[in-house]
């Protein structure tokens, strides 16, 4: 007899076999729940709840998600998280997160976040919350990119639009650099700039902390520059799409007429992990790749304590898998994020090593190979002895010949060669 949910509990999805291939190809796109499952089990799966990253006024809420998907996210496997999580799992390292509200009762942050809420409007605090620092849950595929990190919430930001001004986040910056935090995620940018919001990631860089925010903010204009992600001491975050493509595929102009530079990319399209209430929704956008960017930050914060800001940002770029139009790409940056590089390879580019002893092999029974010089002395004299007995030998045969060559029959004369009589001269 198959048990009935407790009312609002998130149910656990069951995915048939051409349900769990949709899911692999596209990840957040779940299964049919598990009583339909038993009889509908190639059934295109429902799509999860989405979450807003903006909103407008009048536009309600984001639905909470009411199922739990088993299968991991494709998220999960592009970054290589299991291996990553081998050499770090952000132990140590405290993640500041700057988001209008944030529903910290759902199993995956569930006495994770300090200053957590029960409620948000948009959902999107709370799946960035599961994208950084989420724990891991039975029978759910989700897993934080750092979910051994501490993570606090400072509000900031209209928790029905989702809109903030750069002043608040300026605030909030320095609250948290004041509180010691390794890694700032600001998951809601501004479109507008201030001296405040400067002077603050600025600080932040001169305290030790990085702070990690979308490169750009999604208006009902297109894509504007986000801001600070704009400061050169920020890690500027852009999405891309479980193909690897970035989400937005033109250049974007800033104010001042430059291009908005992107320093990296990471997952923000059809990404999936816990919204409000525990269930599984469905993310989008750059403040959600500005998350999976800031995850992994602290992973690498907690393998390396004594990295600078700026060191921790060119390891992140300097070892992201590259853009085709290399590094100083406007749409790509450095490329896509990669957790396992950033976290394996040294300052100077090349590849750490494990601390251990040198190996030297035992000796080789034949000998040691610097006998090799002098075998082959020994070998070059013998041989050039023998070229010149053979020589001496061919030599004497042709003189006794008077050098024209032997007839058939004829003995070779092995005695020595007799003295050549001059005949006479007749005149």
């Amino acid at each position: 007899m198959r048990s009935t949910p407790a009312p609002g509990a998130p149910r656990r999805r069951a995915v048939g076999r051409a349900a769990a291939a949709l899911l692999l190809a596209l990840g957040p796109v779940a299964g049919p729940a598990a009583a339909a499952a038993d009889t509908a089990a190639d059934e295109p799966p429902p799509p999860l709840p989405q979450v807003f990253e903006f909103k407008g006024e009048r536009q309600a809420c984001s639905q909470m998600g009411t199922d739990v998907v088993e299968q991991e996210p494709w998220t999960r496997a592009a970054l290589g998280l299991d291996r990553a999580h081998r050499l770090s799992t952000g132990s140590g390292t405290e993640i500041a997160l700057l988001a209008p509200e944030l529903d910290a009762t759902g199993p995956a942050l569930d006495g994770v976040v300090e200053g957590g809420g029960a409620t948000d409007c948009l959902g999107h605090g709370t799946f960035v919350a599961g994208v950084v620092a989420g724990r891991a849950v039975e029978d759910s595929g989700a897993l934080g990119v750092a979910p051994g990190a501490a993570l606090s919430f400072l509000p900031a930001g209209d928790p029905n639009t989702g809109i903030t001004p750069p002043g608040q986040l300026a605030a909030r910056i320095t609250e948290a650099t004041a509180a010691g935090a390794d890694v700032i995620l600001v998951s809601t940018a501004a479109w507008e700039n201030s001296t405040a919001l400067d002077e603050a990631v600025t600080a932040a860089a001169a305290a030790g902390t990085l702070v990690v925010a979308p490169a750009t903010v999604n208006t009902v204009r297109g894509p504007l520059a986000g801001y600070p992600g704009q400061h050169p001491e920020a890690l500027s975050v852009a999405a891309h799409d479980p193909e690897g493509a970035p989400v937005v595929a033109s250049p974007v102009l800033r104010m001042d007429g430059e291009l908005v530079r992107v320093d990296v990319l990471a997952p923000g399209d059809l990404t999936a992990g816990p919204g409000p209430g525990g269930g599984h929704v469905i993310g989008a956008g750059s403040g959600v790749a500005a998350a999976f960017a800031a995850g992994t930050a602290a992973l690498l914060a907690a393998k390396e304590p004594d990295l600078t800001p700026e060191e921790m940002r060119q390891r992140l770029m300097s070892t992201a898998y590259p853009s085709p139009s290399g590094s100083r790409d406007p749409v790509g940056g450095g490329g896509r994020v990669d957790p396992v590089a950033a976290l394996t390879t040294g300052p100077a580019g090349e590849a750490s090593h494990a601390a251990g002893d040198r190996f030297v092999p035992d000796p080789s029974p034949l000998g040691a190979l610097d006998a090799l010089p002098t075998w082959a002395v020994i070998g070059g004299g013998t041989l050039l002895i023998v070229m010149c007995v053979l020589g001496a030998a061919v030599f004497r045969n042709g003189r006794a010949r008077g050098w024209r060559p032997a007839a058939p029959g004829e003995p070779v004369p092995t005695g020595p060669v007799p003295e050549r009589v001059p005949e006479p001269r007749h005149g």
